[in-house]
């Protein structure tokens, strides 16, 4: 796909590549394309592997789980991001990712767009339990 894709778009640089295992995000790490790894589980590995970067849901909310993990990736700060993330991912992750930048100080509100959902009062609270054992 890569190759059609260079055949007819010859400018063709990078892309973000959120698939997951593995073996869906291997396949583009090919010599001159810049691979950003969009699924934080992946992307110590994806880095050892070529990846330039990353373009991170989670990093919109936690660039301090993010940015390590970046800079100087390691298996303890892989297992950190993608835990963070798994448990973010249990509600509305869109939603769930603006309470914890409004937990976080961050002056946001809670509103997302149709067809989108927000937080229960339940799930925000749970949210807001998970940015505080962070941040603990």
């Amino acid at each position: 796909m890569i190759e059609r894709l260079r055949e007819r778009a010859p400018n063709l640089a990078g892309m973000k590549v959120s698939d997951s295992p593995w073996e869906r995000l291997e396949p583009y790490l090919v010599e001159g394309l810049d691979v950003f790894v969009g699924a934080e589980a992946l992307l110590e590995r994806g880095l050892a592997a070529g990846a330039v970067g990353a373009v991170s849901g989670l990093a919109a909310s936690f660039p301090d789980a993010v940015v390590p993990l970046v800079r100087e990736p390691s298996p303890e700060a892989g297992k950190r991001a993608a835990a963070l993330r798994a448990e973010l991912q249990r509600f509305p992750f869109h939603a769930a990712t603006k309470a914890a930048l409004g937990f976080r100080g961050v002056p946001v509100g809670p509103e997302v767009r149709a067809p989108l959902r927000g937080l229960t009062d339940e799930e925000r609270s749970e949210v807001e339990r998970i940015v505080a054992a962070w941040s603990a």
